[in-house]
């Protein structure tokens, strides 16, 4: 007897590969037959879950953001809050051939969204998210002295999204070599702005101990 269709699953793995494809051959692969086939299954079997391509594309970048957001969870709890905002960051940045993909997925969101009102939403979302992530570690870092209490978190926050975003369109478009080495150091630069002249209560601990 055949096993009963999983909709949920048989959805999320057209999402898989439609993020494979883009990853692979950026948003010029995406296209129905390219997932279809990377799926492992008809065109006819796709359309019954998606109508569109920017239904694909909304799809993928749901599960990226998926895949992202967990890594970003568990990098946000490192401590001291400054090493978990060079640890945020650094997911986001294109150090790697993966997060170059998911870069590809993002470029593809920034060109579909002035004209889709659906991705445009989407990413507005994930911007929101983003940023509130950072405020909110750049405000544990505040708490801990590391970043000056002048220092507007959300201010701050915006500047580090704009500084990943050059970073990531010049890395992966080619127009400018930035090594990785080069990329943490200009995040470093950054956090440096930031940082307060006075002691950390973590360094200030430690005085105290010694």
């Amino acid at each position: 007897m055949a096993r009963a269709v999983d909709h949920a699953e048989r959805r999320e793995s057209f999402a898989a590969a439609a993020l494979r494809v883009i990853m692979r051959d950026g948003m010029a692969g995406l296209t129905v037959r390219a997932v279809a086939a990377e799926a492992g299954f008809t065109t006819g079997a796709l359309t019954h879950y998606f109508n569109s391509k920017d239904q694909l594309l909304i799809e993928a970048s749901e599960l990226s953001a998926r895949l992202v957001r967990e890594r970003m969870e568990r990098a946000e709890r490192a401590r001291p809050a400054m090493e978990a905002i060079r640890r945020v960051i650094a997911l986001a940045l294109p150090l790697t051939a993966e997060t170059r993909g998911y870069w590809r997925i993002w470029l593809a969101y920034w060109e579909r969204s002035s004209y889709d009102d659906d991705v445009a939403r989407v990413m507005r979302l994930r911007y929101a998210e983003w940023r509130g992530r950072l405020r909110t570690i750049i405000l544990r870092a505040q708490q801990e002295g590391d970043v000056a209490a002048s220092v507007d978190a959300r201010e701050a926050a915006e500047a580090m999204i704009a500084l990943v975003d050059g970073i990531g369109v010049q890395v992966v478009l080619g127009v400018s070599r930035i090594s990785a080495v080069r990329q943490r150091a200009m995040v470093d630069d950054w956090l440096e702005k930031v940082r307060s002249d006075r002691p950390s209560a973590a360094a200030a601990a430690l005085r105290r101990a010694g």
